[in-house]
């Protein structure tokens, strides 16, 4: 009987698991973390010269214990999250940008009015069910201590929406736990039982994790808070130059974040994730708005799944220094594969320009357009008798006209797709289309913030927060000033 043949995606499938398995086995992963590597042996993986090597057993065995799905909890159950199985969830930038561009891409340092408008702006997103994070990094927050509790503070005053974290490490990370006990009136139980916050994992591509990003991974799986493992591998700099080989070490690098993570707790909620993409070669430069980094989204979300595990990539990627058709068409592009693909956590789903380099105002309204076309179009039709509306085309008949009919007067404000800010129809003599179309995302904008109202928060709670702040050394009455608010 002649061999079944396999497509193409599922032998895809097969040789990067091969092959990260491989990688495993016979070169491993190096971990900067003495304890964490004597954990690591003490549960009989082999640890050599500060390098682990998993066996393909172990590592499936290790990776078995996490969750397929589980559920972050806002302080609105209104916005609680389900990451997993063919759930999609989209959060905004939380990457740590500097730099806030304008439409013409001039670049400024982000300031703590540029991350509380942000905050503003996410809550007020439908899209979105989490916020804060580090979506830009306030330059006159100069202590950089307390700079994350700071922000995570700002967060819980305005928001009460799931959680992103910080830039992690031991100490910030007990902060924030410290924070969330006070915020939530809860201890570490609670928040194991009703998960937060989620953050960030980055290996140290090739083939590494650093102490900062251990640090963190234990003491969020300690408090049971989820976690991304992440790696962001540049082909052609710290992977292969062709992106199977890539896309092998950056799974080789997600498959043992994971399994660490049930070592050192069996049940921990972990995401799967890539940031993996390309280098370009003319330059050395991170390119992420690349349909490498399309492929790399795409393979992320068919390896998790293989793996039972929640993945985490896309978002609207783009390496276009200022608002643009450039910023456009790679951002649809990488966001259209993340939902076709169902990434579980779309992280960067909305404001980033120039390869994470900065947030733009601007790019965010286009990017929550660019979201809302890209759900309608996954919807797809729908046949039924209602939408077929062959009685209305009977009634009208050839040669008639529908703008009359009831069923046009039933339909028309949730059939057609409406757009906030894109142009139709002729633009009148005299006028400039860009100029029209920048100032109806500046509109936009304006619209979203003037709407914004602040969601309530308990004052015997907010006494306890402040009183936790205070103890990290945070003058709250200074700082809710500095915010408008009034105690």
């Amino acid at each position: 009987m002649e061999e079944i043949k396999k497509d193409k995606i599922e032998q895809n499938l097969e040789n990067l698991n091969n092959a990260s398995m491989q990688i495993i086995e016979t070169i491993g992963v190096r971990l900067h973390h003495a304890a964490l590597l004597d954990i690591v042996a003490d549960h009989g993986i082999k640890v050599k010269d500060g390098i682990v090597f998993f066996t393909q057993d172990q590592l499936m065995e290790w990776i078995s214990f996490a969750p397929s799905e589980f559920i972050v909890y806002a302080r609105n159950s209104d916005y609680n999250m389900h990451i997993g199985g063919d759930g999609i969830e989209h959060t905004s930038s939380n990457a740590g940008f500097p730099y806030i561009a304008d439409i013409e891409g001039n670049r400024r340092l982000a300031t703590l009015d540029d991350y509380l408008k942000f905050i503003k702006l996410v809550h007020n997103t439908p899209a979105f069910n989490m916020n804060g994070g580090v979506m830009v990094t306030p330059d006159d927050l100069v202590n950089d201590e307390t700079l994350y509790p700071v922000m995570l503070y700002a967060t819980l005053l305005h928001s009460d929406k799931c959680l992103f974290g910080g830039m992690g490490g031991r100490i910030e990370s007990m902060m924030t736990m410290d924070i969330l006990k006070a915020a939530f009136d809860t201890g570490k139980n609670g928040l194991i039982e009703k998960p937060r916050i989620v953050n960030l994992i980055s290996s140290l591509s090739p083939l590494q994790f650093d102490e900062k990003m251990l640090e963190t991974m234990m003491v969020y799986t300690e408090f049971g808070q989820p976690v991304v493992i992440s790696p962001g591998v540049m082909a052609g700099a710290t992977g292969p130059v062709t992106l199977a080989g890539t896309i092998a070490v950056s799974n080789a690098e997600s498959l043992v974040g994971a399994a660490l993570t049930q070592i050192l707790q069996k049940g921990a909620p972990v995401i799967y994730g890539t940031a993996t993409s390309n280098s370009d070669m003319r330059t050395g430069a991170f390119s992420i708005g690349s349909p490498e980094s399309a492929l790399a989204v795409k393979y992320c979300a068919r390896l998790a799944r293989m793996y039972g595990l929640p993945s985490r990539g896309g978002g609207t990627l783009n390496d276009a220094p200022n608002v643009s058709v450039q910023a456009g068409y790679e951002s649809m592009m990488i966001q259209l594969v993340a939902n076709q693909e169902k990434i579980n956590f779309n992280l960067h789903s909305a404001g980033s320009l120039h390869s994470y380099g900065a947030m733009s105002y601007e790019k965010y309204v286009t990017d929550i357009d660019i979201l809302a076309r890209v759900n309608y179009y996954l919807k797809d039709l729908e046949t039924d008798s209602e939408h077929l509306a062959l009685d209305t085309v009977a009634n009208a008949g050839p040669g008639g006209e529908y703008l009359s009919r009831m069923h046009t007067f039933k339909h028309c404000r949730k059939a057609p797709f409406v757009s906030d800010i894109s142009l139709q129809g002729i633009i009148k003599q005299g006028y400039n289309a860009n100029d029209l179309l920048f100032g109806k995302m500046k509109d936009k904008i304006k619209q979203m913030l003037s709407t914004y109202r602040r969601p309530e928060f308990d004052n015997q709670t907010m006494k306890k927060l402040d009183i936790c702040m205070e103890k990290l050394g945070v003058d709250t009455d200074n700082l809710k000033q500095r915010m408008g608010i009034h105690s």
